[in-house]
């Protein structure tokens, strides 16, 4: 899975035909109309993802968001009908590194390997913006996506997971970082939270994997 990737801008720009004209036999002037193309408006933004202001303010929470896990511990509590499981991050780069990470079960045992092959769905809209930078065309149908804005605090963001039609997904706002993201039916929904790697936090990790 590809992870940190820079993000470039592309601009796009359109050609603009002039206006010719023609003059007939007898020297009088007539107006000959050359189609021209009018200038199309395209969205820049250096999230390739981003088509307009809503898809950009979105992506920019979510782009912030991620980026906390680079220098904070990442908590993800995902609940479901009757139970819910906690698990801890170690900050950085590869945060799918078996060691840097564990979860606590509903009893309070140990899981190993919650999240070793696939991240949080915290990260859905950065890693689709890291496959934007890859992709040779920027309409690509693996790109397709949207969002719409519920709330002041939630967005409706949807991509595809492997299958032709767009998975959706609730994403709730806590200053200006995903504090939560749930199914539409909120029968599954996942806390998340920003916390400095010390104290407790660090304490586990020693505890579980000796540094």
């Amino acid at each position: 899975m590809a992870r940190h990737r820079y993000i470039g801008l592309v601009i796009f720009s359109l050609l603009t035909l002039g206006m010719s004209g023609c003059a007939s036999a007898t020297g009088t002037p007539v107006a000959t109309e050359t189609p021209t193309e009018t200038p199309t408006d395209m969205y820049q933004s250096e999230i390739l993802l981003a088509n307009n202001e809503l898809e950009e303010e979105f992506l920019q929470i979510a782009l912030a968001s991620c980026a906390q896990t680079q220098t904070k511990s990442l908590i993800v509590v995902d609940s479901g009908a009757s139970a819910s499981e906690a698990t801890y991050f170690r900050p950085g780069e590869d945060l799918l590194n078996p060691e840097n990470s564990f979860t606590d079960g509903p009893l309070g045992d140990r899981i190993a390997n919650r999240y070793t092959e696939f991240l949080p769905r915290l990260f859905d809209p950065c890693l689709l913006e890291q496959q934007a930078a890859y992709a040779d065309d920027p309409n690509a149908p693996l790109l397709e996506h949207s969002v719409v804005k519920v709330s002041p605090f939630r967005y409706v963001w949807s991509q595809h997971h492997g299958g032709a039609n767009l998975e959706s997904l609730n994403y709730d706002v806590t200053d200006g970082l995903i504090s939560q993201y749930s199914t539409d039916d909120n029968q599954i929904f996942t806390e998340v939270g920003y916390t400095e790697f010390e104290g407790d936090v660090a304490n586990f990790f020693i505890e579980y994997y000796g540094y």
